[in-house]
């Protein structure tokens, strides 16, 4: 029994191992080999409940390495909040295992590989969108540092997932039974991929002669809101917006402004004198006519009324509470914001124009993280821009893998991205996912660069999550012909 036992660090292990290709490490070669490895010694297992523990280990250790940046938070405050770092990486690892393993458990009668694609690819679209969703390290966006990532474009993010999971499956199976011929097939199919993802990531870019400033204040989270240092963060996005060249569109972070924007009229003022007249988009704080809290994007533009966009998609811990009640009782209730409450959602994704040429998406921090809501607008936009406070993140892991999933964002739809980040990763990106631009993690300063040219609309931006269905559909049917056969 005890060796039973101990036999589940094998998955966790390669777990581990899999994780490896999120930033900062990059090293999506690695992932390739865990999958291998995962799908070559999964076949040991035979009893169905066996198979799907041993896919959540796996999940487990995946988790533990991928969301480690989940306990940055509660050290802000760390005399308050830090007991509860260890409780929050190990039941928020757990709980996305869960996934792996109810999912996997469901195909397990296939045979264990079939599980371990099958069920892994489902599970990990459902926790894209169950309860509020949580779709952060994706199998997709380990290879986004690879040129496999354009995909993205064809298949979309679950997609991806599907693909890399059966493609390794195939290969695996082919070099086990020493079928040269399909072993030959399977390298031909990932060496085109390859080829071809190569060539769409070396595009040549072109860009508009729309431009953009992106500034980047570098507050830290604990000193964010500090009465007296929150004036200085203040001024220094108002100097690096008075001393930029004429652009066409000025953007700040996410919360920019230290008063809810219902009670800074003196603030916007000083922003709009120091734009000189220049659209600028900026985030705050705000309360509705019901005097719900909103966390919000603002575009100030000359002698026009402003327009807003309301954050639609939020932060479970961060901006809401689950099961408030109960969890107020444990203290966790000032952890939402700084008035006791938990914010209120928007209506939804939207555009915004900036002029009659110039039309941009807003993302306002997590909101990026969800592929379907750049495909939620009456149309497409020329540029979809996020602004975030990563500070939350900490500086080793969170802020380079948010970056990581914007530019996933870019390939999937063929839309460039700018985002204005409060300590960083400033960064404009390419339509294929490449970074023209950047400001490093805890530097301050601004960005004024133009615009990439989107490209045409995507194979995925236009069919969205039917690809995945498909796919899945397919393979499934496949799965149950040769388990019929053999």
């Amino acid at each position: 029994m005890i060796s039973e036992n101990l036999g589940y660090f094998k998955p966790m292990a390669l777990g581990v191992l899999l994780a490896l290709g999120h930033a900062p490490f990059n090293m999506w070669f690695l992932s390739f080999v865990a999958i291998c490895l995962c799908i070559s010694q999964i076949e040991k297992q035979k009893e169905r409940l066996r198979i799907a523990v041993y896919i959540m280990f796996f999940g487990i250790g995946y988790f533990i390495v991928t969301l480690n940046w989940i306990v940055e938070p509660f050290f802000v405050d760390f005399l308050l909040h830090a007991w509860i770092a260890p409780f929050a990486i190990f039941s928020i690892s757990i709980a996305m295992s869960l996934f792996w393993f109810v999912l996997s458990y469901v195909f397990a009668p296939m045979g264990a590989r079939w599980a371990l694609v099958l069920g892994i690819a489902i599970a990990e679209y459902f926790r894209s969108f169950f309860f509020t969703g949580f779709p952060w390290g994706t199998i997709a966006s380990l290879f986004v540092s690879s040129p496999f990532a354009q995909l993205l474009s064809v298949v979309g993010p679950f997609g991806f997932g599907l693909l890399v999971f059966a493609i390794m499956m195939f290969l695996v199976s082919s070099l086990e039974s020493r079928k040269i011929v399909l072993t030959f097939v399977g390298l031909f199919i990932l060496s085109s991929m390859l080829f071809w993802g190569l060539k769409r990531q070396n595009l040549e870019i072109e860009f508009t002669d729309k431009t953009i400033l992106l500034v980047q204040p570098n507050a830290p989270q604990s000193e964010k809101w500090n009465e007296e240092l929150a004036p200085v963060f203040f001024n220094r996005m108002i100097k690096s917006t008075a001393e930029a060249n004429k652009v066409n569109l000025i953007v700040w972070p996410e919360s920019a402004i230290y008063y809810p924007l219902n009670f800074a009229d003196e603030l916007v003022k000083e922003i709009s004198k120091a734009s000189s007249g220049v659209p600028i988009a900026f985030g705050a704080l705000r309360f509705d006519e019901n005097k719900k809290l909103l966390n919000s994007l603002i575009l100030q533009k000359r002698d026009e009324k402003q327009q807003i966009y309301d954050k639609s998609i939020l932060v479970p811990f961060g901006e809401y509470l689950p099961l408030s009640y109960f969890l107020s009782n444990l203290g966790l209730s000032s952890m939402v914001n700084s008035y006791g409450a938990g914010f209120t959602p928007g209506h939804g994704a939207d555009l915004i124009e900036v002029d009659s040429d110039f039309y941009f998406q807003p993302l306002i921090c997590y909101e990026a993280i969800f592929p379907s809501i750049l495909r939620a607008t009456s149309s497409r936009p020329d540029l979809v821009l996020q602004i975030t406070n990563d500070a939350w993140f900490g500086r080793f892991s969170g802020p380079y893998q948010h970056l990581q999933i914007l530019k996933m964002r870019a390939i999937e739809t063929g839309v460039p991205v700018a985002r204005s980040a409060n300590t960083g990763i400033s960064a404009v990106i390419s339509a294929n996912g490449k970074i023209i631009e950047s400001l490093p993690l805890g530097t301050q300063g601004s960005l004024e660069l133009n615009i990439p040219k989107a490209l045409n609309a995507t194979v995925y931006y236009s069919w969205g999550e039917n690809i995945f269905f498909i796919m899945f559909l397919s393979l499934m049917l496949l799965g149950i012909i040769v388990k019929r056969h053999y």
